[in-house]
Protein backbone atom coordinates (compact mmCIF):
# COMPACT_ATOMS: atom_id res chain seq x y z
CA UNK A 1 0.00 0.00 0.00
CA UNK A 2 1.46 3.49 -1.24
CA UNK A 3 2.31 6.60 1.02
CA UNK A 4 -0.48 8.60 0.01
CA UNK A 5 -2.98 5.75 1.46
CA UNK A 6 -1.38 4.95 4.45
CA UNK A 7 -1.69 8.35 5.34
CA UNK A 8 -5.53 8.95 4.11
CA UNK A 9 -6.21 6.08 6.60
CA UNK A 10 -4.15 7.69 9.19
CA UNK A 11 -6.51 10.70 9.10
CA UNK A 12 -9.49 8.34 9.30
CA UNK A 13 -7.97 6.44 11.86
CA UNK A 14 -7.35 9.33 14.33
CA UNK A 15 -10.73 11.11 13.09
CA UNK A 16 -8.56 13.58 11.23
CA UNK A 17 -11.59 13.41 8.34
CA UNK A 18 -14.72 11.21 8.19
CA UNK A 19 -15.56 7.97 6.18
CA UNK A 20 -16.63 10.09 3.41
CA UNK A 21 -14.04 12.17 3.26
CA UNK A 22 -11.61 9.30 3.05
CA UNK A 23 -13.32 7.58 0.22
CA UNK A 24 -13.59 10.73 -1.78
CA UNK A 25 -9.87 10.97 -1.33
CA UNK A 26 -9.05 7.71 -2.05
CA UNK A 27 -10.93 7.69 -5.29
CA UNK A 28 -9.59 10.82 -6.22
CA UNK A 29 -5.83 8.99 -6.20
CA UNK A 30 -7.09 6.26 -8.72
CA UNK A 31 -8.70 8.51 -10.95
CA UNK A 32 -5.42 10.35 -11.11
CA UNK A 33 -3.47 6.93 -12.29
CA UNK A 34 -2.41 5.88 -15.41
CA UNK A 35 -0.73 3.00 -17.04
CA UNK A 36 2.51 4.02 -20.01
CA UNK A 37 4.19 0.86 -20.88
CA UNK A 38 3.58 -0.97 -17.80
CA UNK A 39 4.53 0.99 -15.44
CA UNK A 40 1.35 3.21 -13.07
CA UNK A 41 1.79 6.59 -13.06
CA UNK A 42 -0.10 9.37 -12.25
CA UNK A 43 -1.68 11.81 -14.43
CA UNK A 44 -0.44 14.79 -12.64
CA UNK A 45 2.77 14.02 -12.54
CA UNK A 46 2.85 14.23 -16.27
CA UNK A 47 0.56 17.37 -16.52
CA UNK A 48 2.18 19.61 -13.44
CA UNK A 49 5.21 20.98 -15.31
CA UNK A 50 2.78 22.19 -17.90
CA UNK A 51 0.11 23.67 -15.93
CA UNK A 52 -0.21 25.40 -12.73
CA UNK A 53 -2.45 24.49 -9.49
CA UNK A 54 -5.07 26.22 -7.51
CA UNK A 55 -6.37 26.05 -4.08
CA UNK A 56 -9.99 26.86 -4.43
CA UNK A 57 -12.21 28.04 -1.46
CA UNK A 58 -15.54 28.43 -1.69
CA UNK A 59 -17.95 29.56 0.87
CA UNK A 60 -21.59 30.37 0.70
CA UNK A 61 -23.37 31.73 4.18
CA UNK A 62 -26.89 30.42 5.40
CA UNK A 63 -27.52 34.13 5.02
CA UNK A 64 -26.30 34.42 1.22
CA UNK A 65 -22.96 35.70 1.43
CA UNK A 66 -20.48 34.29 -0.99
CA UNK A 67 -16.49 33.81 -1.04
CA UNK A 68 -14.84 32.56 -4.43
CA UNK A 69 -10.84 32.09 -3.34
CA UNK A 70 -8.26 31.23 -5.72
CA UNK A 71 -4.90 31.12 -4.92
CA UNK A 72 -1.99 29.45 -6.54
CA UNK A 73 -1.05 25.65 -4.46
CA UNK A 74 2.98 27.16 -4.05
CA UNK A 75 1.74 30.37 -2.39
CA UNK A 76 -0.83 27.97 -0.16
CA UNK A 77 2.00 25.55 0.59
CA UNK A 78 4.88 28.35 1.69
CA UNK A 79 2.40 30.32 3.89
CA UNK A 80 1.26 26.69 5.16
CA UNK A 81 5.01 25.92 6.36
CA UNK A 82 5.44 29.41 7.43
CA UNK A 83 2.36 29.37 9.49
CA UNK A 84 1.02 32.53 8.31
CA UNK A 85 -2.43 30.92 7.33
CA UNK A 86 -4.23 33.88 9.50
CA UNK A 87 -2.79 36.28 6.54
CA UNK A 88 -3.95 34.46 4.21
CA UNK A 89 -7.81 33.93 5.75
CA UNK A 90 -7.78 35.90 8.71
CA UNK A 91 -9.95 38.37 7.11
CA UNK A 92 -12.24 36.92 6.09
CA UNK A 93 -15.58 38.11 7.12
CA UNK A 94 -18.95 36.54 6.49
CA UNK A 95 -22.74 37.65 7.57
CA UNK A 96 -24.14 35.19 9.45
CA UNK A 97 -21.04 33.12 10.11
CA UNK A 98 -18.81 32.71 13.24
CA UNK A 99 -15.86 34.80 12.62
CA UNK A 100 -13.73 31.67 13.40
CA UNK A 101 -15.57 29.08 11.16
CA UNK A 102 -12.73 29.50 8.57
CA UNK A 103 -9.87 28.70 11.35
CA UNK A 104 -12.08 26.46 12.78
CA UNK A 105 -13.04 24.33 10.09
CA UNK A 106 -9.73 24.05 7.48
CA UNK A 107 -7.41 21.68 8.28
CA UNK A 108 -4.28 23.08 6.83
CA UNK A 109 -1.91 20.34 7.44
CA UNK A 110 -3.93 18.25 5.33
CA UNK A 111 -4.33 20.70 3.11
CA UNK A 112 -0.72 20.79 2.51
CA UNK A 113 -0.52 16.85 2.58
CA UNK A 114 -2.95 16.99 -0.25
CA UNK A 115 -1.06 19.46 -2.20
CA UNK A 116 2.57 17.84 -1.86
CA UNK A 117 1.20 14.49 -2.78
CA UNK A 118 -0.88 15.53 -5.88
CA UNK A 119 -4.15 15.27 -5.19
CA UNK A 120 -6.68 16.76 -7.46
CA UNK A 121 -10.48 17.75 -6.84
CA UNK A 122 -12.38 17.83 -3.71
CA UNK A 123 -10.76 18.05 -0.39
CA UNK A 124 -13.58 19.56 1.77
CA UNK A 125 -16.82 20.01 1.23
CA UNK A 126 -18.75 20.57 4.30
CA UNK A 127 -22.42 22.22 5.14
CA UNK A 128 -23.14 23.03 8.52
CA UNK A 129 -26.57 22.33 10.42
CA UNK A 130 -27.30 26.40 9.30
CA UNK A 131 -27.27 25.96 6.13
CA UNK A 132 -23.19 27.15 5.91
CA UNK A 133 -21.70 25.46 2.90
CA UNK A 134 -17.77 25.16 2.30
CA UNK A 135 -15.87 23.60 -0.40
CA UNK A 136 -12.14 23.27 -1.19
CA UNK A 137 -10.39 21.71 -3.83
CA UNK A 138 -7.27 21.62 -5.94
CA UNK A 139 -7.23 22.00 -9.97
Amino acid sequence: MNEERMKILEMLANGVISATEANELLSTLDKNKVEVNGKELKEVNALKQNSPRFLHIKVLSSEGDKVNIKLPVNLVKAAIKSGNTQGMFGKIQIDGMDSDFMKNSIDFDMILHCIESDVMGDIIDVESSEGDVVNIYID
